[in-house]
């Protein structure tokens, strides 16, 4: 067996900056061994023969420079290979460390002649059993939701898409009840917070909470703020459409009627699907009041027609009235985060409700489009019309495809035969975007924008909820497979 161009040694300590030179390597595609656990390699080999790079963790030095491994690394230089030390004292995750890791991995890549995407190491990713991404990934709610607290920053949608769904949807899955206890604890403790940011989610769980408790504090809350003067997302209205979504209505200001300047740049992103949508469908489901449900669906059927664009398929990332402003770019999670909003509401709304057809609709029509831009690694681009010599895969976004159509496939919303295969290629492109139990190649959010170069530099790596995302997308192919 041919040993791998890329020898990785493990590092004295679990250092992040470490972790995201491997992740940035495994992104490529670049062939380096690891065992069950992720595990890597502790000591230099006797023979370095067919290696092209060498990655040592700085603090073992001291260690390398002592014979004889110091003189296999002397000779291995000899002869052309390529040894780096990551600086450690790198920014860990965020834009920053993500763009300065990339930068000196790219580099190391180049330097060495390293085979990018090679099938070796996607066989190798792929060959990870899911029992172990599984076991990887269960009980991390606690650890998410504590980063967000320290963050102050509650109910922001990564709370409410990944984690909260799949700690209370493990629970019943796994047929273990304390895998949910952390999301009752967080929904009780901080279920005031829901309109501290305008980019809240995750309401409908708050229908979880009351049939698990009794507790209905959550839901009164939710439902006061919806029925001020001023109501939740606090944000101008054009007819049925939520405008904007950074300025906010002041107190005492008329919603429905926005000040001129606001309708001559009128618009909307799909994000606020995950707001109105999903919100005022669970105010209506603890109500028993349909007007919720009602703005509900004129705000996401008005929001597709300014969204939609028909040639494509796909939803643009910021929308007008007369259709999508081309100036944007069809972001793979803008269009998750559209559908995300209209799974929330088929969650909640009333089985016999006679605009369920209008929502399946939009399923049904936004999966003709991604099934057009699908890679041939079963991925979608972080822009989804790019080439990929031009954007990266994102398993963000394909994650969530897998979440919504395997759902909407197992539920009946949707039985269109392309489903299944679509979501089985997704899931074996997204066993090459983990390490460790998480996701990498994760795009991070991206504010609307009218550059399509915007969304094409996102950094990617890996984010807080990555396990639950895994986990979530997961379980919901066992559901389909099951259907």
């Amino acid at each position: 067996m041919n040993p791998s161009p890329l020898l990785i040694l493990a590092p004295a300590q679990p250092h992040a900056v470490y972790t995201q030179y491997i992740r940035q390597f495994a992104d490529f595609g670049v062939h380096f061994s690891f065992g069950e656990g992720w595990s890597l390699p502790q000591e230099l080999p006797l023979d370095l023969d067919g290696r092209l790079c060498v990655m040592l963790d700085e603090t073992r030095r001291e260690e390398f420079s002592r014979e004889p491994v110091a003189s296999r690394l002397r000779d291995f230089q000899a002869r052309g290979g390529h040894v780096i030390w990551p600086d450690l004292k790198t920014p860990a995750g965020g834009a920053l460390g993500d763009l300065l890791v990339r930068h000196a991995v790219s580099r190391a890549i180049n330097t060495a002649g390293l085979p990018t995407r090679d099938p070796a190491m996607i066989a190798r990713m792929q060959a990870v059993d899911d029992a172990a991404l599984v076991a990887a990934c269960k009980g991390s709610t606690a650890d998410e939701l504590g980063q967000y607290i320290r963050m102050g920053n509650y109910f922001l949608d990564p709370v409410g898409m990944w984690t909260l769904p799949t700690a209370i949807e493990a629970a019943e899955f796994f047929g273990e009840p304390d895998l949910a206890a952390p999301a009752w604890e967080y929904i009780a403790k901080h279920h005031l917070q829901i309109d501290r940011r305008p980019d809240f989610h995750g309401t409908q769980h708050f229908l979880d909470y009351e049939r698990e408790t009794g507790d209905r504090k959550p839901l009164e809350h939710l439902h006061a703020l919806c029925a001020a003067a001023n109501p939740l997302p606090k944000l101008w209205r054009m007819g049925d459409v939520f405008l904007n979504c950074d300025l906010q209505v002041p107190e005492g200001a008329d919603p429905e009627r926005p000040p001129r300047r606001l309708l001559e740049n009128a618009w909307v992103w799909p994000e606020t699907n995950l707001w109105v949508g999903e919100t005022y469908a669970t105010v209506s489901r603890f109500t028993g009041d349909s007007r919720w449900l009602d703005r509900a669906l004129a705000h996401v059927l008005g929001a597709d027609r300014w969204l939609f664009e028909p040639k494509s398929a796909l939803y643009w990332h910021v929308g007008r009235p007369n259709g999508p402003d081309l100036r944007s770019a069809p972001w793979a999670r803008g269009n998750s985060h559209f559908l995300w909003g209209v799974r929330s509401m088929l969650n909640v709304m009333p089985a016999d409700h006679p605009r369920r057809p209008d929502l399946y609709a939009l399923l049904q029509k936004n999966l003709d489009g991604l099934l057009r831009v699908q890679g041939e690694d079963g991925l979608w681009l972080n822009v989804l019309d790019a080439a990929t010599v031009d954007s990266r895969p994102c398993s963000s976004a394909s994650s969530q495809f897998v979440r919504i159509y395997a759902r909407a496939w197992a539920r009946g919303w949707l039985r269109d035969e392309r489903i299944p295969p679509m979501v089985e290629r997704a899931w074996q492109g997204l066993k090459t975007k983990v390490w460790d139990g998480r996701f990498f190649a994760w795009c991070v959010g991206t504010a609307h924008g009218i550059s399509r170069q915007t969304y094409l530099a996102r950094p990617h790596d890996s984010f807080r909820p990555a396990r639950s995302a895994l986990l979530g997308a997961w379980m919901e192919i066992q559901k389909m497979r099951a259907a």
